[in-house]
């Protein structure tokens, strides 16, 4: 015999739904991270490539022109290249700063979301064990209903051999 249909199904169909919904912003929240944690790193190498470069320019700061001069507008303009590179330079680092805070912000809202799916599972598992609870107690049920016709059939039959057997 089929069970009725559980009392509480439109519960747990609620709370499986709201499990698929937090498992799906999750992985949305995970994916996110990682996205933050590629700019971020797309950042830090503009920067270090910044750095490198303003470096490399310093090195070559009073270098000689190929013509063998070096000219004092020649230095000046080198020198504000390397400030104007020190300027993107902080930039970058500015940049860098800003994007580990949306980093850190993108990884809380993915905890968030792994605290809400850990309690939505909490919370589905709980009506699933009612409904398995429920479920035992019906089959239960069923084979107390199903012994207590048997007994009556057997019952039954032993009355109705017994009145042959008296009005022989």
């Amino acid at each position: 015999m089929k069970p009725p249909r559980y009392p509480l199904a439109a519960a747990l169909a609620q709370r499986e739904a709201a499990k698929e919904t937090r498992a799906r912003a999750l992985a949305e929240a995970v994916l996110a991270v990682e996205r933050e944690k590629a700019a971020l790193r797309a950042r830090e190498q503009a920067r270090t490539h910044l750095e490198e470069d303003r470096a490399a320019r310093a090195a070559h700061l009073y270098d000689a022109e190929p013509s063998g001069m070096l000219s004092m507008p020649q230095v000046e303009r080198r020198r504000e290249d390397l400030r104007n590179l020190d300027g993107r330079i902080e930039q970058a680092r500015r940049e860098v700063e800003e994007q580990k805070e949306i980093l850190a912000r993108a990884e809380a809202v993915a905890e968030a979301a792994r605290a809400a799916l850990v309690e939505a599972d909490r919370e589905l598992r709980a009506v699933e064990k009612h409904h398995e609870a429920w479920l035992e107690d019906w089959k239960k049920e069923m084979a107390r209903a199903e012994q207590r016709e048997a007994e009556e059939v057997v019952l039954a039959r032993y009355a109705a051999e017994a009145g042959e057997r008296g009005s022989e």
